[in-house]
């Protein structure tokens, strides 16, 4: 299975709403983030940047079905089954402030 980085941005104001999605479990350096489906990359950022807040090391995975994500998250990236990685949608970096954008590859 492989991926493709779709797209990366690097906003600079952030809009904390999370409204359309809800955190299902998180670490401290990880978020399990579920959003609904069909949302845009701009609210899927929002969402990410409003759990993470001030933490400086916070990823947030994104999925649009709950049952694929994770329901404990683990410590760091790695430890996330390959199965449930590859259902994510995206992928939220707090420190860098970028979203990465992951959709699969025949």
């Amino acid at each position: 299975m492989c991926f493709m980085m779709v797209g990366m941005s690097a906003l600079a104001d952030p809009v904390a709403t999370s409204k359309p999605c809800t955190v299902k479990d998180r670490t401290e350096a990880l978020v399990i983030l579920v959003c609904a489906p069909n949302l845009d990359q701009e609210t899927w950022q929002n969402a990410a940047r409003a759990v993470c807040g001030s933490a400086l090391m916070c990823n947030a995975w994104i999925w649009e079905d709950p049952a694929k994500a994770p329901v404990k998250a683990p410590a760091t990236d790695s430890d996330i089954p390959k199965d449930q990685a590859a259902a994510a949608v995206a992928i939220w970096v707090h420190d860098s402030k970028s979203l990465i954008s992951l959709r699969r590859v025949q």
